[in-house]
């Protein structure tokens, strides 16, 4: 039986998660001061990197053009993200909410331009600015064009509310290396992979904290949750992503993959409690 309920049935404890198809501008504003214990969520990325992934279908020839020597062919590929860059304000908007709405740790991954700007729209919502953690990117792709280094991690921007602090880590640094999802159970064109999400709830959150994601996407940061025994409260605006997700805490309260889900397979441990 599952655990599934609505945003309200999780708050008050008769649920254990939920995934809202919504916009979390019209959804966040909904959700009581300190209902939450963590928001951990992966947001759009900076219009700078996403100008970057639109450059990046094109193909040209290296610059070098001197006499007699071959222009080196660059290599051509194409990235369609599929979702929208942050817009002007947005940033500083979810922080207000962040702040409002969360107890302890706020973890928000970006890009490394957008990194600062997620940085000073914390500290303008009163937020304690904490570090700047890294995810490195194990088997990230190279730079297609070749004329210059390609991004090898993605920033993981930390806060807290004011006050003291506590997490699991104790004097580890804010550095995971994990290997990027590109296996079948990827479902989002940025998914982050799930040994770096369970690692991430282990070290900041609690058994039974109730975690936010108002960017939910497929659903990884759920899967993570629910498999630690935390609580957790997604909101994703596409209708194809929010299903993915519901389907992927679906058939983790299974103990099964999303794969094994759809293939049928039955859970090794009965029906789920």
């Amino acid at each position: 039986m599952s655990s599934e309920g609505t945003i309200q049935d999780v708050l008050d404890g008769r649920a254990r998660w939920c995934v809202v198809h919504g916009d979390n501008a019209e959804v966040l504003p909904t959700l009581p001061d300190r209902s939450v214990a963590h928001v951990i969520t992966d947001p759009p990325y900076s219009e700078h990197t996403h100008a970057k992934v639109r450059r990046g279908g094109s193909v040209h020839a290296a610059d070098d053009e001197t006499p007699g020597k071959p222009k080196r062919a660059t290599v051509s590929t194409s990235v369609v993200l599929g979702f929208d860059a942050l817009k002007v304000g947005q940033r500083e908007a979810l922080a207000r909410e962040f702040a409002r709405i969360c107890r302890r740790w706020v973890l928000a991954f970006s890009d490394q331009e957008g990194a600062g700007d997620w940085m000073r729209a914390n500290l303008a919502a009163h937020l304690d600015h904490v570090r700047i953690g890294q995810w490195i990117k194990v088997g990230a792709t190279p730079q297609f064009t070749g004329d210059r280094p390609a991004t090898g991690s993605e920033a993981v921007v930390i806060a807290h509310p004011r006050g003291r602090k506590r997490w699991n880590g104790g004097g580890s640094h804010a550095v995971w290396a994990h290997a990027v999802e590109t296996g079948g159970e990827r479902a989002h064109t940025t998914q982050k992979p799930l040994p770096l999400m369970l690692e991430l709830v282990d070290l900041f959150t609690d058994p039974d904290d109730l975690i936010l994601d108002p960017f939910a996407g497929s659903g990884t940061t759920g899967v993570a949750a629910l498999r630690l025994g935390r609580r957790f409260i997604g909101v994703e605006r596409n209708a194809a992503y929010a299903a993915v997700a519901r389907e992927r805490l679906l058939a983790e309260e299974q103990g099964l993959t999303l794969a094994a889900a759809r293939a049928g397979q039955q859970s090794l441990f009965g029906d789920a409690p």
